[in-house]
């Protein structure tokens, strides 16, 4: 079963919930392992200022959000508008990936990084 949209006036079973949750402590734990294994420095469950991230590189300010079907409800969304503000304010850039896609495509988050990581290394400069 993988991530899936579930509308807000269906009731969610235990079930699904439980195998949700399993999936992304899963796609942490993989993605994890795979950023140790590739040299990558991420650290895991950082907070940065009220906000909590899966992983955060404070020498690239990039972070990385792994989201579960939780996230594609309208209210959860929602409530992540501060959260972009905020740490957009700060520099930061977050890279959301499913649990679905670090567990079946992982090849393609770490394109995605390595994409950032290089802009971001074009678009700095010292003043």
């Amino acid at each position: 079963m993988s991530s899936q949209i579930i509308p807000l006036h269906k009731k969610v079973s235990e079930k699904v919930i439980r195998h949700s949750l399993n999936n992304t402590i899963n796609a942490a734990h993989t993605l994890q392992l795979e950023l140790d294994k590739r040299g990558y420095q991420f650290l895991q469950d950082q907070k940065i200022g009220h906000y909590s991230f899966d992983f955060y590189c404070p020498k690239l300010r990039i972070a990385i959000e792994i989201d579960g079907y939780a996230h594609s409800f309208l209210d959860v969304h929602n409530q992540d508008a501060p959260k972009k503000l905020h740490i957009s304010s700060l520099g930061i850039t977050v890279l959301r990936f499913t649990d679905y896609q670090v567990l079946v495509d992982l090849d393609e988050v770490f394109r995605a990084l390595k994409n950032q990581i290089q802009s971001a290394t074009i678009n700095s400069y010292v003043v």
